[in-house]
């Protein structure tokens, strides 16, 4: 039986405690081995801007390799990565990056590819809410509403 490979996107976080670009480029590749150690082929990997190091929306408390108690993390390197891996090894995949201290926190989506045949056409008032025989409607009101705004104008003269 042929496994099935999927197409999956990894935003992980890394911690500001690595703050030379060795540092980061090392967690960066110990994850990329480890989805390819899983079998997985790393497709791209993106920590320009506007990833790369930013401010959380609000404080997370993690433990941090070396230290008996938590630490409190305002910031942290964020890096997007795309990837394809059989379905059943993400379990494997998930549980080795909750180990990794490298990575704070992450979140795995799979990346979903519509075929355009798929994808239906709606008219153009339809997408706006409006049904077809409403828009008619509604072009009437506003022809009415311009005939009263003419007579006004000629009374007031």
């Amino acid at each position: 039986m042929r496994e099935r490979r999927r197409d999956y996107e990894l935003l992980f976080i890394i911690p500001p405690i690595r703050i030379g670009d060795e540092e980061i480029s090392n967690a960066i590749e110990r994850v990329s081995q480890t989805i390819t150690n899983l079998g997985g082929t790393v497709t791209a990997i993106n920590h320009a801007p506007p990833w790369g190091r930013r401010k959380f929306a609000y404080p997370i408390r993690a433990y941090v390799e070396g230290e008996a108690s938590r630490r409190v993390f305002t910031e942290g390197y964020y890096t997007l990565m795309h990837f394809q891996m059989a379905a059943d090894r993400i379990a494997e995949l998930e549980r080795l990056l909750k180990l990794n201290d490298s990575v704070l926190r992450y979140m795995l989506t799979l990346v979903e590819t519509r075929s355009p045949a798929s994808v239906a056409i709606e008219p153009a008032d339809a997408r706006d809410g409006v049904e077809p025989d409403e828009a008619e409607e509604f072009d009437e009101d506003e022809e009415d509403i311009e005939d009263v705004d003419e007579d006004e104008e000629t009374d007031d003269d």
